[in-house]
């Protein structure tokens, strides 16, 4: 990720990438050539600079967040925020103490095709299904649950926004690895009544990330991938006289997605936009510790045991 937000600051018109910060000489001085910036080893030179990205591994989030806030800087950071819920919300508090616009990077906020969902929507979910699988990862040390699924469980919160999590159930699987948990689904349930069905994977063949959001009268299919969104109405239904067959009759509207850009370049801007006064920096950072606590939640439900027997 490092090197794709590396990519999109040097490409913006409204930024000048300083310099990149990374121990492995061989794996960065190749991109620092490429994007035309310095780069070093030392996290002192991202202090110099008027905003930094952080996109390193999630175990040195805290103690790097920690360290360029309290220089001053603002700061876009990866998703998790950091490896436990304790340094997330000290990130978060120590950037609300000293007024600094902080970022999580939840980039599907961005994605068009859930923004247009979101603008459609005029009625609350009673159903949320989402799905995010991903071939196996060999390199990755970080629970699914706080990599891959914490992006839906970020979703379901704001296409069900406004109603709290009454409750959590979940189960995870390590794939066969062993420590790593690389497969994770989950039911969140929702104070409205509203149901949220989470699935994560990196034990897939291929990506997929899809949407189903329910309301009363529509059903919303959401392709983050080819990011186009499908509406379902449906109409009528009856049986026919004298015939097992049942017929219904559906509306299907396939609405404009409007493609401003690449989510990851759009999550910038939207940066960009809370460093010269036009967004909320509170609105901001209230809205990154409530996925994590999710998560946090989820992952202690999937190690609650779970007890069957007939009633006594």
């Amino acid at each position: 990720m490092g090197a794709n937000h590396a990519r999109v600051i040097a490409e913006s018109d409204r930024t000048d990438l300083a310099v990149i910060v990374d121990p492995d000489h061989a794996r960065v001085a190749p991109l620092a050539q490429r994007v035309g910036c310095e780069y070093s080893r030392d996290i002192e030179a991202a202090a110099r600079c008027d905003a930094a990205v952080i996109a390193t591994p999630t175990q040195l989030h805290a103690e790097q967040a920690l360290q360029l806030l309290s220089q001053g800087r603002p700061l876009l950071v990866e998703k998790p925020l950091a490896a436990t819920l304790s340094e997330s919300a000290a990130i978060i508090d120590a950037a609300r103490r000293l007024a600094l616009p902080l970022m999580c990077g939840f980039v599907e906020r961005f994605n068009p095709a859930v923004t247009t969902v979101l603008s459609l929507l005029e009625e609350d979910p009673l159903h949320v299904v989402g799905l995010r699988h991903s071939p196996m990862t060999p390199r990755s040390t970080l629970s699914v649950v706080f990599d891959l699924l914490i992006h839906e469980i970020d979703l379901a919160l704001r296409y069900i926004s406004g109603h709290g999590v009454a409750s959590v159930c979940a189960v995870t699987s390590d794939a066969g690895r062993g420590a790593v948990t690389e497969v994770s689904d989950c039911v969140l349930g929702f104070d409205s009544g509203a149901l949220a069905t989470l699935s994560a994977s990196r034990a897939g063949q291929r990506k997929v990330r899809t949407h189903l959001v329910s309301t009363a009268t529509a059903l919303y299919e959401i392709d983050l991938l080819r990011q186009d969104v499908t509406v379902y109405r449906h109409l009528a239904h009856e049986q026919v006289e004298g015939s097992a067959m049942y017929r219904a009759e559906t509306a299907v509207d396939v609405p404009f997605v409007r493609h401003r850009g690449e989510p990851l370049a759009l999550q910038l801007e939207h940066f960009l936009d809370l460093l010269d006064g036009d967004g909320d920096i509170d609105v901001e950072r209230n809205g990154i510790l409530p996925a994590h606590e999710v998560a946090a939640r989820v992952e202690e439900a999937s190690t609650a045991p779970v007890l069957v027997g007939a009633a006594s």
